[in-house]
């Protein structure tokens, strides 16, 4: 079993920066911490983790409604007021397929897809839930982000909460993530679980579907081991091992400046990112 140290990032595809970055600022609290040629790094002020926006230009595919990031506001009338203000600014940031307030999965949000293909969610979930064996439902900030520092839409996102997955069987997948990954079940119920690593509170939704769509590497997760050594060890692992372990391809291994780094796919066809 791998011994992470974390669950650092999330990689996202989208057809323009132009056009995507908008929607993560001015909608969802992140800032822009580096932008180069193709691509973005944005993080919200509440979470650590990152994430790293690819320019796919307009080739992109289409994701599925599945394969989403969400965000969470603390209260249930912010669901409603995101809502409201999404709504009357769709045409700003050429916004599409918006779901009115809903619940499901124990969560009351909307949904909405940017313009880059890909579908957002900002959520509420009561933090009690954590006290009925749902761990992703307790609080993700510590100090809550005022009207003054996101004035003007009648809702704050206080974190970048979770991304998604597919995968083609719940329990197969379960023991991967956890015997394999080094990850934790946070929750679990019919055809869906939550993922996380036992140092931070951000997850991944991984739901069984069947047809399912299946995204190109650039759609990732990244997880940090300690050391360049001991991603080098991994890498001999999964190059050696990787078929009895669950690992379907593995990538080249790249190392520069006392970094390393490979991708590689899961039992599901699933990118991830190891790197210290």
């Amino acid at each position: 079993m791998l011994k992470t140290t974390g669950l650092i990032a999330g990689h996202y595809e989208c057809r323009s920066l132009d056009e995507t970055l908008p929607v993560f600022t001015d909608l969802l609290a992140m800032e822009v911490i580096e932008r180069k040629s193709g691509e973005a790094t944005v993080k919200h002020p509440n979470t650590d983790w990152k994430l790293i926006v690819h320019e796919g230009g307009p080739g992109a595919p289409e994701k599925t409604f599945d394969n989403h990031y969400g965000f969470r506001v603390a209260s249930h009338k912010e669901v409603e007021a995101a809502w409201d203000f999404v709504e009357a600014n769709k045409g700003k940031y050429r916004l599409s397929k918006i779901t009115k307030p809903q619940s499901a999965h124990f969560a009351y949000s909307i949904y909405f897809r940017e313009p880059g293909g890909n579908h957002l969610e900002i959520e509420y979930y009561n933090p009690g839930g954590a006290l009925h064996g749902r761990s992703h439902t307790a609080g993700h900030w510590q100090s809550a982000i005022t009207s003054e520092q996101f004035p003007g839409r009648g809702y704050l996102p206080q974190a970048f909460t979770h991304g998604t997955l597919q995968c083609d069987d719940v329990e197969r997948s379960r023991r991967f993530y956890v015997e394999v990954l080094g990850l934790e079940i946070a929750a679990g119920f019919n055809t869906a679980q939550y993922i996380k690593h036992p140092a931070s509170p951000w997850y991944v939704v991984v739901l069984q579907r069947s047809p399912r769509q299946y995204l190109a590497p650039v759609n990732r997760f990244a997880l940090q081991l300690g050391s360049a050594i001991e991603v080098e060890q991994a890498h001999r692992e999964f190059t050696t091992n990787g078929q009895s372990l669950g690992v379907t391809e593995v990538g080249k291994l790249e190392t520069s400046n006392g970094a390393s780094n490979f991708i590689f796919s899961d039992l599901d066809k699933n990118w991830w990112e190891l790197t210290n």
